[in-house]
């Protein structure tokens, strides 16, 4: 039986009442960080942005280069 991985989003308010998104992708059950268009963490009020694929964090630079080789 395949899998159905569907990315979500979810949204959390901070305590400073800014909201981040977090975008995650379902593995069984498992939620693993992870945003194949861009960032996964994302705080425009606290300029925050922080890339993951499968739950890996990583830096932008690194983020670009799987996304452009598919590698992901």
């Amino acid at each position: 039986m395949a899998e159905d991985y569907k990315i979500k989003k979810y949204t959390r308010e901070e305590e400073d009442g800014s909201k981040t998104t977090i975008h995650a992708l379902n593995c069984s059950g498992k939620l693993k960080t992870h945003n194949p268009k861009g960032a996964a963490v994302v705080n425009k009020t606290q300029n925050l942005s922080e890339y993951y694929l499968y739950g890996t964090k990583l830096t932008k630079d690194q983020w670009e280069k799987k996304i452009k080789l598919k590698a992901y």
